[in-house]
């Protein structure tokens, strides 16, 4: 439905829209199944039947419908607005007459479905209604400071009740990408109310990395389906469906694309649990493809990371190998609250970034980071591919020149696991954080940022970070390889912070 009320706030619907007549609805004439209706909205019954007429063509599967309902606007825009500065007097006591509350009672009155006096009496109690709930607001108390940061997440406990790490990974080995796509079959065939969908993602293609490959044969074509290319649509529906109860799992194709929905991200999904003070909770898992390093260019290689950790409400989840990816996806599935799942695509195949698979009942917790390489010289905080190339440094600073490198995989970006940080750096003396992201504005200073607040009497050095130039990602390979981090750069980033 759309209240086309003919402005903006002082911008006239003709000097915007390009539909025939300025109408919404006639630029919508060119989808043959969407039924489109104008209509009187300040007449009631009208109103009532066109409604009605549009809920019944939907419901028979004919399509989908839109009502542009043509209602009047009897006041300013806001309190800060005078509508008289754009509206001349002519306009704005049509507009009053066609009043859509005193039009409603005319009818009612010449029906002899309201007396005059019934009238009189209803507008008297509405009034007196409306006083009693503004003096109950003004006279409540004042909310409790810390009040301001609640609702941000779930907090009914339902993250600590799930059974972490019960077992340990021993199955054969297996590629991330297939480790991501075992885990939305087993939590599809766990959730009857778990649906998948976005662009490329059913059968017979399977994603255009295939990790979607056989769950739109095995669970249907209602439960995974494609989508069209439009990532905020992706987003909006998704968000509503999470609204309802079910729990959507969309694939945003690469983290290029997903800007589109970053308003709906922004302003709807992640902000649903805080604004509605826990009433209701919107979460959609975003699984998203991201990075560098296979050439794709400036279109198939960005990091979005350092972005949406600028989102309270959301999850940032980073895994860096087969293992993880399938016990932190399995986690998101769980939870009630918006995660966004990065998938660093250089991983997808990688053999260093193989595991052993884990059974159907494993799961990793947000927030924990995870040693994955122990040190006494300095600790490295990574993530990504970019955690493999700091653990080949290590080993290669300790083959030539025995030093002791401790690598962290943080994992989770949103919760950081801090501790696990603060207690290796109060251990080693020195830290260096080690991304792909650009280094201003790459989560990287944030890590480091914390470091210095809470470790600053340990540290024998500076925190150093490296990281992606200040770029673009180019196509050219050599290009690439010059604003990307390499393997070299990290480890006499790392050489020359142990031996600063």
């Amino acid at each position: 439905v759309i209240q086309n009320n003919k402005y903006a706030i002082s911008v006239p619907v003709e000097k915007q829209t390009g539909g025939k007549d300025s109408s919404v609805s006639e630029m919508m004439s060119g989808y043959h199944s969407l039924k489109r209706m104008i209509i009187d909205g300040t007449d009631f019954f009208e109103s009532y039947k066109k409604v009605k007429e549009a809920i019944e063509y939907i419901k028979s599967g004919a399509g989908p419908a839109i009502i542009e309902a043509e209602v009047v606007r009897l006041h300013s825009h806001s309190s800060s607005d005078d509508h008289r500065k754009y509206r001349d007097k002519d306009e704005l006591e049509e507009e009053i007459v066609n009043d859509p509350i005193e039009k409603f009672v005319k009818v009612l009155l010449k029906e002899n479905v309201l007396a005059e006096n019934d009238y009189d009496r209803i507008r008297k109690e509405i009034n007196i209604e409306v006083d009693e709930a503004a003096d109950r607001a003004f006279q409540a108390p004042d909310p409790e400071p810390e009040d301001a940061v609640k609702h941000i997440f779930d907090e009914s406990g339902l993250k600590d009740k799930l059974d972490y790490e019960l077992t340990e990974p021993t199955g054969q080995k297996i590629v991330m990408v297939d480790a991501i796509n075992h885990a939305l079959h087993e939590e599809m065939k766990k959730n009857n109310g778990m649906y998948i969908f976005g662009q490329d993602i059913a059968d017979k293609k399977g994603g255009v990395f295939t990790a979607t490959k056989g769950l739109s044969t095995t669970f249907g074509d209602d439960r995974v389906f494609n989508s069209p290319l439009a990532e905020a649509s992706i987003m909006g529906v998704a968000t509503g469906m999470a609204l309802t109860g079910l729990k959507p799992v969309v694939e945003i194709q690469f983290g290029d694309y997903i800007w589109p929905a970053f308003q709906q991200m922004k302003n709807e999904t992640s902000t649903m649990r805080y604004r509605s003070n826990n009433a209701w909770s919107s979460s959609v898992v975003t699984r998203v493809a991201v990075g560098g390093y296979i050439h794709g260019g400036l279109c198939h290689s960005q990091n979005i990371e350092s972005i949406f950790a600028h989102l309270p409400g959301i999850y940032i989840v980073y895994p860096s190998n087969a293992a993880d990816a399938k016990g932190l996806l399995k986690t998101a599935c769980r939870m009630d609250d918006p995660v966004l799942f990065c998938e660093h695509k250089g991983l997808y195949r990688q053999s260093f970034a193989t595991s052993p698979e884990p059974d159907e009942n494993y799961l990793i917790p947000f927030g924990k980071a995870k040693v994955v390489r122990e040190g006494t010289d300095i600790t490295v905080v990574s993530y990504g591919i970019s955690m493999w190339d700091s653990i080949m440094a290590a080993k290669k600073l300790e083959d030539e020149f025995g030093y002791s490198v401790e690598v962290i995989d943080i994992r989770t970006i949103v919760p950081l696991d801090e501790e696990t940080i603060f207690h290796s750096v109060r251990k080693t003396n020195k830290a260096i954080v080690i991304h792909e992201d650009t280094l201003t504005g790459g989560f990287g200073g944030e890590i480091a940022a914390r470091i210095s607040d809470n470790c600053f009497q340990y540290l024998d050095g500076p925190v150093k970070r490296i990281a992606a130039k200040d770029s673009h990602i180019p196509y050219a390979p050599i290009l690439e390889n010059e604003v990307l981090p390499s393997r070299q750069e990290i480890q006499n980033g790392i050489k020359e912070l142990i031996e600063y």
